[in-house]
C-alpha cells in the first residue's frame, strides 16, 4: 500500500492545473484552503458531483450527509434520497453540520461565505470547482486517497480517459459541422460560453458554439444575433423545461434551421453539465444524438 501511495502521490504532482492540487502532503482547493492528504471517515459532501464521484469509486460509505437539490436529482437516483440531508446545496443548515461531527466538508462554489464559517470553527473544508474534464478526472484520483479508495479511483480516471480520447479519434473522422449553443435561461435568452463546463461539452464534440460572438460568461443572446447566427440546434438546461419556452422567448427562432428542422431539444441539467465523470459518457451520447438532426 505504501508504493501504491507514493504512486498516486507521484501522478498528482505532475499536474499543474487542478481544481484541487496536491503539494507537500496537503489538498489545496481554488480559495487556497487546504486539507490533510489522507484517508476520512466522516464526510459531509454539499457538492452533487462529489457525490456521484464517491458512489462511482465505491466510497459512499464515508458520507455522513449530503446537500440535496431542489430540482436536479443526484446520482445514484435509487440511493442519494436515503442519505441524511444537511439542507440543500445553496442553503445548508450549520446546526445540521455541526451536529454530524465531521472531519471533513466538501462544498461546491456557491457557498464560499457558508465555508468560511466552518473553518472559522476548526472544520476542514475543500470546494470544489473544477472547469474542464481533465480537472474533473485528476480531481477524481484526489477523491480515491480522500474515500480511501485510491486503486478504483485511477481506474475510474484511466477508464473515462480512454474512452474520451476514443470519442475524440470518432469525432475527428466523422466531424459532426453543426452550429449550436446551451441555453441557460428564456428570459432574456442566456447562453453558456465556451469557458464553462457546457462550453467544453460543445467544443469537444466538435460544434461551433454561437454565444462566442458575444462577450460575457452567460451572454445574452439576442433576436437579431440568433437569427444571424442560424444556429442548427440548440439545447435548453437549467430552469428551461420546455421547449416551447425557447421558441416563445425568441419568434424568430422559428426562422432558423433549428427552429425550421424541429432541433430543439431539453436536455437533463445534472448529467450533461454536473462536473462528474459520468460527464464522459454522456458526451458520447450527446454526440451520437447531434449525428442524426437534419
Amino acid at each position: 500500500m505504501k508504493k501504491f501511495l507514493i504512486f498516486v502521490f507521484f501522478i498528482l504532482s505532475l499536474a499543474n492545473i487542478f481544481a484541487l492540487s496536491v503539494k507537500d502532503g496537503m489538498i489545496y482547493d481554488s480559495n487556497g484552503w487546504s486539507a490533510e492528504l489522507k484517508e476520512y471517515n466522516s464526510i459531509i459532501v454539499i457538492d452533487p458531483s462529489t457525490v456521484e464521484t464517491s458512489f462511482l469509486i465505491g466510497g459512499e460509505n464515508k458520507i455522513k450527509a449530503i446537500g440535496h437539490t431542489s430540482s436536479s436529482p443526484i446520482w445514484p437516483y435509487d440511493k442519494t434520497p436515503d442519505i441524511e440531508s444537511v439542507g440543500t446545496i445553496t442553503k445548508p443548515s450549520l446546526e445540521k453540520v455541526l451536529f454530524q461531527n465531521p472531519d471533513l466538508v466538501i462544498i461546491n462554489g456557491m457557498i464560499t461565505d457558508f465555508g468560511v464559517t466552518l473553518r472559522d470553527r476548526g472544520i476542514p473544508v475543500l470546494t470544489v470547482s473544477p472547469d474542464t474534464l481533465d480537472e474533473i478526472l485528476d480531481n477524481a484520483e484526489i477523491f480515491g486517497i480522500i474515500f480511501g479508495k485510491e486503486k478504483e479511483s485511477i481506474i475510474l480516471a484511466q477508464e473515462k480517459k480512454s474512452l474520451l480520447r476514443e470519442i475524440k479519434k470518432e469525432i475527428k473522422n466523422n466531424p459532426l459541422n453543426l452550429k449550436g449553443a446551451f441555453l441557460y435561461s428564456t428570459n432574456p435568452i442566456m447562453g453558456f460560453n465556451s469557458d464553462s463546463m457546457a462550453g467544453e461539452v460543445l467544443r469537444i464534440i466538435g460544434v461551433e458554439n454561437i454565444t462566442d460572438g458575444v462577450t460575457g460568461e452567460r451572454p445574452i443572446l439576442s433576436p437579431e444575433y440568433i437569427l444571424k447566427e442560424n444556429p442548427d440546434f440548440l439545447l435548453g438546461a437549467m430552469s428551461i423545461r420546455k421547449t416551447d419556452d425557447i421558441l416563445n422567448a425568441n419568434p424568430m427562432i422559428k426562422n432558423t434551421r433549428a427552429g425550421k428542422n424541429k432541433n430543439i431539444f431539453i436536455v437533463d441539467s445534472s448529467k450533461i453539465l454536473r462536473p462528474s465523470p459520468r460527464l464522459v459518457e454522456e458526451i458520447v451520447i450527446l454526440y451520437k444524438e447531434l449525428s442524426e438532426i437534419n
